[in-house]
């Protein structure tokens, strides 16, 4: 006869539960390193694609690091100037045709008050 029954049924009612979160935890870490890896993955890919981008574009005159500029200058005239590429004319960097508002050929040009 064991001398402590119920004692025995509790340390395997407890182990039985460690085993259940164990279990659960292992589950949550293959499934964040799954997360990572695939985040991982993708940021390679775009690098990679980026990089590709950056190698076709940069083969034209300019060279990548005034592509990088141009492309900068994209979203308004503040961001041309903030990377110094305004005024441009059309062929430059960083003109492009949504900021030459009155289409004469030079994008982001200064405006004088009448």
């Amino acid at each position: 006869m064991r001398p402590y029954p119920q004692a025995e049924a509790a340390l395997r009612q407890l182990h039985r539960r460690f085993a259940k979160v164990s279990r659960r935890l292992d589950r949550r870490s293959r499934a964040g390193r799954r997360t990572w890896w695939t985040l991982f993955i993708a940021a390679v890919f775009i690098g990679a694609l980026g990089g590709y981008a950056l190698a076709a574009t940069g083969s034209n005159a300019w060279g990548p690091l005034t592509t990088l500029r141009h492309l900068a200058a994209e979203p308004n005239c503040a961001a041309a100037r903030a990377v110094g590429l305004a005024p441009a004319r059309r062929g430059e960097p960083g003109y492009w045709p949504q900021h030459d508002r009155d289409g004469d050929g030079i994008a982001c040009e200064p405006w004088t008050p009448r």
